[in-house]
Formats: C-alpha cells, sequence, structure tokens
C-alpha cells in the first residue's frame, strides 16, 4: 500500500479511506479484486475454455445459452450510458459530419453491420479495411468534426487503439463500443457505450451489442425521417426489388 501511495502521490491513509468508499474492507480485498478483473480483461477464448466445466447435454446446453443471452440483455441495460447513447445517436444522424467504422477480429461484424444499415439512412458513411491497408493510413484524412465509431472487446487490439489515437489528436470525435472492463481507447473516445458480454463457453457474446446497434439505427432513422425514406426509396430504384447497399472503404 506504501507503493500505491507514493506512486499516486498521496499519503498511505489517503489510499485506505479511497479503498473504504469503494466497498472494500482493507487493501489485501481490493487488491485480489484488482486482479481478478485485470485477469479476466485480458482472458483468452482458449483460456476460459480450458476453465469450463464439466461437459453438458447439447440440448440443455443450448436452453442455457438462450437463457444467458437475455439475461445478457437485461445487464446491458443497467451498463449503458443513457447520456452517452443520446450523443451517439446525434453523431451518427448528422449528415454533415463523415462516419468511418472500424472493427476488429471479433467486432468485425459489428462494424459492418453498422456501416450497412447507415449507408441506407444517409451519405457519407465508411467502413475501415484494415485487412486491405493498415487501418491508420485511411483514417490520415479524417478532420475536426468527423467521427469514427469503433470496436474494441477484450483482448484488446492495439491497431484499434492508434487508430482511436490518431483521430482524437486530429480533432476527430471517437465513439466507443466495448465490454464492462474498458478498452484501452476508451481514454481517447468521447462516447463510451457498454455492453454485457456474458455467455455461455469461452467466446465473449455479442448479443447485447448487436440489440444497442439495432435500437441506435432505429432512433437515427427516427430523427433523419423523411430524407432516410426518400434515400431508402433511391437506393430500391437502383437496386431493383430489394434495398441492396454497402459503404465503400
Amino acid at each position: 500500500m506504501a507503493r500505491f501511495a507514493e506512486r499516486a502521490g498521496v499519503s498511505a491513509p489517503t489510499v485506505t479511506r479511497f479503498i473504504t468508499k469503494l466497498g472494500f474492507r482493507g487493501y489485501p480485498e481490493f487488491q485480489e479484486a484488482l486482479r481478478l478483473e485485470v485477469q479476466e480483461r485480458l482472458s483468452s477464448p482458449l483460456a476460459r475454455y480450458q476453465e469450463e466445466q464439466s461437459p453438458q447435454q447439447a440440448g440443455s446446453l443450448v436452453t442455457r445459452s438462450l437463457l444467458v443471452a437475455a439475461h445478457n440483455l437485461e445487464a446491458t441495460l443497467e451498463l449503458l450510458s443513457n447520456h452517452d447513447v443520446d450523443e451517439v445517436v446525434e453523431l451518427l444522424a448528422d449528415i454533415k459530419r463523415r462516419i468511418l467504422v472500424l472493427g476488429g477480429r471479433v467486432s468485425g461484424p459489428l462494424a459492418r453491420y453498422l456501416a450497412a444499415q447507415l449507408h441506407l439512412l444517409r451519405p457519407g458513411i465508411g467502413l475501415v479495411d484494415s485487412e486491405r491497408t493498415a487501418a491508420a493510413q485511411q483514417l490520415l484524412d479524417m478532420r475536426k468534426g468527423d467521427v469514427l465509431v469503433v470496436f474494441d472487446y477484450r483482448r484488446y487490439q492495439a491497431d484499434t487503439i492508434d487508430s482511436a489515437r490518431l483521430v482524437s489528436s486530429q480533432g476527430g470525435n471517437v465513439v466507443l463500443f466495448t465490454d464492462p472492463w474498458l478498452s484501452p481507447a476508451s481514454a481517447f473516445a468521447k462516447q463510451v457505450v457498454v455492453t454485457s458480454v456474458e455467455t455461455v463457453g469461452p467466446f465473449d457474446s455479442l448479443v447485447g451489442a448487436m440489440a444497442v446497434l439495432e435500437a441506435v439505427v432505429a432512433a437515427v432513422l427516427t430523427r433523419l425521417g423523411p430524407r432516410a425514406q426518400a434515400r431508402m426509396q433511391s437506393l430500391e430504384r437502383l437496386s431493383g426489388k430489394e434495398v441492396i447497399g454497402s459503404p465503400e472503404p
């Protein structure tokens, strides 16, 4: 605790009071909780798989998974900041702003979904294709007022964090979708949308994040109103019977 106090530039009694205010009975309990949180934050799917309990029958496991997914949505609702979500809707509905969307190895489907849906509603949407070329190269031309929507879940990606840092330094607005342990990209984000990743098995669930994205898209559509409707009608005429559209990287 003395080293903690020295590094924080405060006295040991101040550290003790701080820990007590957080609800811990003492420094050892606080330290153990911190160790567990860091371990969860950095754990890999393989490590979680090896920690799994004994195998269950397939039918019961599917049922359990669906029940956990339902609880996941409830937990996400408690984690959300309504203020941040409202600001995200405001940004995405502002057609004067250019919007770029960046996902990672696991969260790539979320990024593609959001970009494709927004492309149907408004112009100025781009999907950062980090497989084709480095993400930073695609973000160099972002201007002040542009928005980068980032998805980053444990284990966090260094290139995603670097992209958030770059856009923030250029005066862009970074929106981050992440898990309860918070990606380091949160240091550069103005809006942070936290969703539960609780699941059965070693892989984090994206159910909560997808539900929030669907709600955000619906809110953006309501905000844009006739303007979005006219764009969808134009896309229908161009593509035939179906509305088919995807943003250019």
